[in-house]
């Protein structure tokens, strides 16, 4: 995700597994490129206050969120299942959030 980190970004995954479970997953996929954040204990409680939380389930729904480096949350995007956000987009977006 070179391209991110051109534009100053900071990618992060969020989950409600396990911090091994997260690794487990990471290395069955040849690794991932950005850290990934476990949200188990207590369950869910980040994803819940992003109001993405899937409280049935017990799981996050898939959702791009960029915040600025002031704290703001400048773009929001969650996605149905099975749907995953496009890189190209998102990066599109924050090349014009920058205004570059």
């Amino acid at each position: 995700m070179k391209q991110f980190d051109e534009r100053g970004a900071q990618l992060l995954g969020l989950s409600c597994d396990t911090h091994h479970a997260l690794r487990v997953w990471a290395a069955a996929l040849g690794g991932i490129g950005y850290p990934l954040l476990s949200d188990h204990c207590p369950q869910g409680k980040t994803a819940q206050g992003l109001g993405i939380l899937n409280a049935e389930g017990g799981y996050p729904a898939r959702s791009v969120t960029v915040i600025d480096p002031q704290g703001i949350v400048r773009a929001f995007h969650t996605y149905p299942p099975g749907q995953l956000p496009v890189p190209g987009e998102v990066l599109a977006e924050l090349v014009s959030l920058q205004g570059k």
